[in-house]
């Protein structure tokens, strides 16, 4: 299915994913139509797919603990996504080259198969933290650059490279949310 080819007057029978063994909470599709992202309620794992031959291309772990994804997005050329959870963090994984992801290489093999389904994830390339307390929306912008925009009324810029380091380049008050105000 070639969902940038898409008419209005055609639809092709529905295909049936087996995504996630919960509930989907959050799903992105990538600005070529080519890729969709998918987490469950369970906010451990994000799943790429290819919207063509409908396969999934990759299984990328956010965490260990269940967690509420907030928002799942692309890059502009989709060689990355990011995420953000209730967890206070957004993570960036790398979906071109998954090589770049972070795996469980620093302990010995011996010990990684008693590990289970852990041994073999893919765990962000990098990651940063904003406030736990306020949902965020993450989104990319040009030359690794990535934003969160908070609830809270906070917004984040980042920048990371293919190595890992990820550092702030920029922090806001931009809108001041409380709540207790009477003023309207």
């Amino acid at each position: 299915m070639e969902l940038s080819s898409t008419f209005q007057s055609y639809s092709s029978a529905p295909v049936y994913l087996q995504a996630h063994k919960n509930k989907l909470a959050c799903i992105a599709i990538n600005q070529q139509s080519k890729r969709i992202a998918t987490a469950s309620e369970q906010g451990t794992l994000i799943r790429v797919w290819d919207t063509s031959t409908r396969n999934q291309l990759v299984e990328l772990r956010r965490g260990t603990d269940p967690a509420s994804i907030h928002c799942i997005n692309f890059s502009t050329n989709s060689d990355f996504l990011c995420c953000s959870s209730d967890k206070g963090t957004v993570h960036i994984f790398a979906i071109k080259d998954t090589n770049l992801n972070k795996r469980l290489s620093a302990i010995p093999t011996a010990f990684i198969g008693t590990l289970g389904k852990y041994g073999d994830s893919q765990w962000a390339l990098t990651n940063f933290t904003v406030s736990a307390e306020s949902a965020c929306v993450c989104a990319f912008g040009p030359n690794n650059t990535i934003y969160a925009l908070c609830f809270d009324g906070t917004f984040h810029k980042y920048a990371f490279s293919a190595e890992g380091i990820c550092h702030s380049e920029g922090f806001e008050v931009f809108l001041d949310v409380d709540d207790d105000d009477d003023r309207f």
